[in-house]
């Protein structure tokens, strides 16, 4: 049984001021066209937050009107991609399977109480978008896969939140 803190887990770390969001790393971001980001940032996040709200929408139907069922299953998404990027390997990475996560570590992570998780888990369980193993452990089903889970996303990254085309 996962005995997980929701300290430890990166999502909590949003709404901690003393712990970072991600890991400190070097990353390089080239500028979709020069001048980008000096752009106005009140245009720039007023875009990006209806990219934001429209992505929300599009999720929550996709998860039955319900974002805390798509926070639980965020929460073990971010795993299996963690599992994958900690692969030291220089095989192509594959998803490897958990150990699955129960429903009073998730309630804990995310702060969602305790039943009411538990409740959201079997719906999620019920609709394939989790499994669930013979020790009552949740993990990722094969209903939404990494590609699903991006191009739902793919509002938020850089090549949709730039000025249109002409500018």
């Amino acid at each position: 049984m996962l005995n997980a803190s929701h300290h430890d887990h990166p999502a909590y770390a949003a709404s901690d001021a003393d712990k970072p969001l991600v890991a400190c790393e070097t990353t390089s971001w080239a500028e979709p066209y020069p001048g980008y980001l000096d752009q106005d940032v009140s245009r720039f996040f007023y875009r990006w937050g209806g990219h934001l709200s429209a992505t929300l929408i599009r999720v929550r139907g996709r998860f039955d009107g319900d974002l805390d069922q798509y926070l639980l299953y965020l929460i073990f998404m971010l795993s299996e991609l963690s599992d994958s990027l900690s692969t030291t390997s220089s095989a192509p990475r594959t998803f490897v399977r958990r150990r699955g996560l129960n429903a009073l570590s998730l309630s804990d992570i995310t702060q969602i109480p305790r039943e009411t998780a538990r409740r959201k888990l079997l719906a999620l369980a019920d609709q394939g978008y989790l499994m669930r193993d013979g020790d009552g452990l949740f993990m990722l089903g094969d209903r939404y896969g990494l590609d699903q889970f991006f191009a739902d996303l793919r509002p938020l990254f850089w090549d949709a939140v730039h000025p249109p085309e002409g500018r």
